[in-house]
């Protein structure tokens, strides 16, 4: 619609509104923007909220910004400190972005006093990666602030410096070493770019799953790394909360017109510690690279899910305008009017609160809103639909144990946060004390930010094939098989599938053996039957010890069935019975990684075409074992090696990957 038009459904702006166009907002519009959310934004507000929490809460407790000065006020405090630690300091304007204006300082003389600048500690000890440093870019989504409700997006970026970080003071004037803003350092002759959205670890932009997976490998302990980081969020938003919250009360007709995308920029030193650097208004969306399309468009298409838009006809609503202003009237201005019908995923809760799949669970859900108001069941509700629909955003608070950890430190003192965090958890015993409850919390979600992110575009096409099977299923007069991995209530995850074009890869090897081993080849319907034994649990096996054939017995999901008849016959595998197919065929190639070579291995031939394969399958592995849900180190053979010291290592892999992937599947 035109800019100056009411007609719409969502304003997305890189500024902040004028209170007279958020008291204009009506029930079914939203803005991207909270009112005063320059408190977390401009970078002397953070600095004096932060400070503000460590004198009410303990200094060790907010101490996730680097010691800051804001000059010319505190001048002389920066001298009197300067003269104790000599720095490097780096000095910022407090409200600007990529970079522009920065610079580092070892003396106070070398800054330029203007109104309004920002001075803090440099971190000289930042955590490197082959010798250069880098910052980390999370996507941070807040969808309301009274009750707070904060999302992690479960990818971001890590971009890196274009200078091999040397901490010496004579390179203290280089912006390619000590900057690690995309903004800078793309200006510089050693920026290197990636072509390839399914490369994640090369070039000056990695993704943060790559970067995590990297730290992983060398012995770092990335889930409490992941957990520091998600603190610092949390304390970060808490320190504005009571502002914000109270501006969303004064200016806001109702609940959930607003929701805000941040993007946080921290840095990472070299004991694991995660530092605040700054939180950015309008994070930019720009794609530069085939990597940022991938997690933007994702990070993107997830967002407009979870908050859910009421998508009306601008015709229909001048029609409703009359009824609006006069019911406005006799309503608490915070209030959010009802509707006459549901007209999208948000507000179809008002109408159809509980979808059919969750009628089971109609007792507890009931007793769950007794002794609410009616505001606070729409509040309720709405918590719960969006974190349904929260795709790749990790909802960090509230949670249970973040509840208890950080519920003391919200200043905006009303009801509706203990309302939501008790009838969320009711379930919970006391979190607090029990380690072991906090350690397997922070665990939850080290295998979300460690895992290689699906591109939207093949998202959408295992949606189609997934609706495509199910109408084959319907119309052959079957039913889709019971799923195996299930969502929990706190964390739910899209199944991770094996890519095709690298089943098409280790199809190359297995079927070009087929001309010269057919004779040591065992048939694949031995191998899915031998698969389906192997995954069969012991007290099915004592039932079928007296001479039954466990396999010929039908379990939970699947029936034995043979694999070369179903495709003769042009038929469909289930997911499950593809699955246990491409298990056989990965413990084909094991054994034949495994099997003696004799004197085969003197012929030069047969060794090149023998090292082509391997390679394919160190290929396969590379890609596929990152694709798991759970963390699984390949360490592949060096070509150094002699071929069968190789050969033996792969297979040792290969089936250590088939281990991993049975389970996952």
């Amino acid at each position: 619609v035109h800019p100056n038009s009411n007609d719409y459904n969502l304003m997305w702006t890189g500024s902040h509104l004028k209170p007279y166009l958020l008291r204009s907002l009506t029930d079914i519009q939203k803005v991207n923007h909270f009112p005063r959310s320059y408190e977390l934004t401009r970078k002397d507000r953070l600095y004096k909220n932060v400070s503000r929490m460590q004198l009410a809460h303990g200094f060790k407790t907010f101490h996730i910004l680097p010691q800051t000065f804001i000059l010319p006020t505190e001048y002389q405090d920066f001298c009197n400190t300067y003269s104790k630690d000599r720095g490097p300091w780096i000095v910022k304007p407090v409200a600007s972005s990529r970079g522009r204006g920065v610079y580092l300082i070892n003396n106070p003389n070398q800054i330029v006093l203007e109104d309004n600048i920002l001075v803090s500690r440099y971190i000289s000890n930042p955590l490197l990666i082959d010798d250069f440093k880098f910052d980390v870019r999370l996507y941070v989504l807040v969808t309301s602030y009274d009750p707070l409700v904060i999302y992690l997006y479960e990818e971001g970026l890590a971009r890196f410096a274009t200078v091999r970080y040397d901490q010496t003071s004579k390179n203290i004037k280089n912006q390619f070493m000590h900057l690690t803003n995309y903004s800078v350092n793309k200006k510089s002759g050693d920026y290197v770019s990636c072509d390839d959205p399914e490369v994640e670890d090369y070039g000056n932009k990695w993704s943060m799953s790559a970067m995590l997976r990297y730290l992983k490998q060398e012995g770092r302990d990335t889930a409490a790394l992941m957990a520091n980081v998600e603190d610092l969020i949390i304390k970060t938003v808490v320190s504005a909360e009571l502002t914000i919250a109270t501006a969303c009360k004064t200016f806001l007709s109702h609940r959930g017109s607003c929701f805000e995308l941040y993007g946080f920029d921290v840095l990472i030193d070299d004991t694991l510690k995660p530092w605040l650097l700054e939180v950015n208004l309008s994070p930019s969306l720009a794609c530069d690279a085939p990597l940022d399309l991938k997690i933007k468009a994702s990070m993107l298409s997830d967002m407009f899910t979870l908050v859910g838009f009421v998508c009306q006809d601008p015709g229909q609503r001048s029609s409703r305008a009359i009824y609006h202003s006069s019911e406005s009237v006799r309503r608490s201005p915070y209030q959010k009017l009802q509707r006459p019908r549901p007209l999208s995923a948000s507000d179809a809760e008002m109408k159809n609160p509980m979808p059919a799949s969750r009628e089971k669970a109609t007792g507890r859900q009931g007793s769950s809103v007794l002794g609410l108001s009616m505001e606070e069941i729409k509040v309720l509700r709405r918590v719960r639909e969006e974190n349904e629909r929260r795709g790749g955003f990790i909802r960090i608070f509230p949670t249970p144990l973040t509840w208890d950890l950080y519920g003391s430190f919200l200043e905006h003192k009303t009801s509706m946060n203990y309302m939501l965090a008790t009838r969320l958890f009711q379930d919970r015993a006391g979190l607090n004390g029990r380690l072991d409850a906090r350690l397997e919390a922070v665990d939850s979600h080290a295998l979300f930010y460690e895992r290689k992110l699906v591109s939207l575009e093949l998202r959408k096409r295992r949606r189609c094939h997934g609706k495509a099977r199910a109408a084959r299923a319907r119309a052959a007069g079957t039913s889709e098989p019971t799923k195996l991995s299930l969502k929990s209530d706190t964390e739910g995850e899209e199944e991770e599938e094996v890519d095709a074009s690298e089943e098409e890869e280790l199809a190359r090897v297995v079927g070009s053996l087929s001309d010269t081993q057919v004779k040591s080849k065992p048939k694949l319907s031995d191998a899915v039957k031998t698969t389906c034994k192997e995954k069969l649990p012991k007290t099915l096996d004592k039932k079928t010890r007296d001479g039954g054939d466990p396999c010929l017995q039908k379990t939970d999901s699947e029936s034995q069935f043979n694999l070369l008849q179903v495709l003769q016959k042009h038929g469909n595998l289930s997911k499950v019975q593809a699955r246990r197919a491409f298990s056989a065929y990965l413990q084909h190639v094991q054994l034949r990684l495994m099997k003696e070579v004799g004197d085969q291995i003197q012929n030069p031939a047969w060794a090149a075409k023998e090292d082509e394969q391997m390679e394919l399958v160190v290929r396969f592995l590379k890609r596929a074992a990152s694709n798991l849900q759970h963390s699984l180190r390949m360490l592949l053979p060096s070509r150094r090696l002699g071929l069968n010291d190789r050969r033996r290592i792969l297979a040792h892999q290969l089936g250590e990957f088939i281990i991993c992937y049975n389970k996952v599947t």
